[in-house]
């Protein structure tokens, strides 16, 4: 935990630094034409790859007032499950023949896919917030055969919460940023 927490209040740094240049160090006409017109196509990329850097950016460029706080989550959320959705339909196929191949996989998947199955709607919803695990759930999902109808609208629905939330704790931080406080 003191590891997370560390590289969250690095990243937050990053994004407060990242929120004062543009207001400062760049032509400010050029910026916001920037984000205005490709910031949320860079969010819903960047949320399909890392999330939590982008959203900490992001959030507090919306309390900045350089994004819109809606369509940030929006485009996060979006993003974030689609990748899911890549992992859990590529791993159909692909892990199930990893987890066979491997002793240690084997041993271990019957005590996780259980756990996962079990509790399945806690396991998608909350997946979205355990950094470094999130891949290997929707990976488990797909390989203990929970339904492509249960697991995809669980997931929009963890990626809006997760969204929401990195949004929500950043945007106050942009906008005493921003506003000078």
């Amino acid at each position: 935990m003191p590891i997370l927490s560390v590289s969250i209040i690095d990243i937050g740094t990053q994004g407060l630094l990242a929120a004062n240049n543009l207001a400062t160090g760049v032509d400010p006409n050029l910026a916001v034409r920037f984000l205005t017109r490709y910031g949320y196509f860079a969010i819903l990329f960047a949320a399909f790859w890392e999330g939590e850097a982008v959203l900490i950016t992001a959030g507090i460029l919306c309390g900045s007032g350089y994004l819109d706080w809606r369509l940030t989550i929006v485009a996060a959320a979006i993003g974030g499950s689609a990748g899911d959705q890549i992992y859990f339909y590529a791993a159909h196929d692909r892990a199930a023949r990893l987890i066979n191949k491997s002793a240690r996989l084997r041993r271990w998947y019957p005590k996780i896919s259980k756990f996962v199955l079990r509790h399945s709607t806690v396991a998608v919803l909350l997946s979205r917030f355990a950094a470094g695990i999130r891949i290997t759930i929707p990976i488990v999902c797909a390989t203990a055969g929970m339904p492509p109808r249960k697991y995809s609208p669980l997931s929009l629905i963890s990626g809006f919460a997760w969204a929401g939330f990195w949004v929500a704790i950043m945007y106050p931080i942009g906008a005493r940023v921003h506003g000078g406080g």
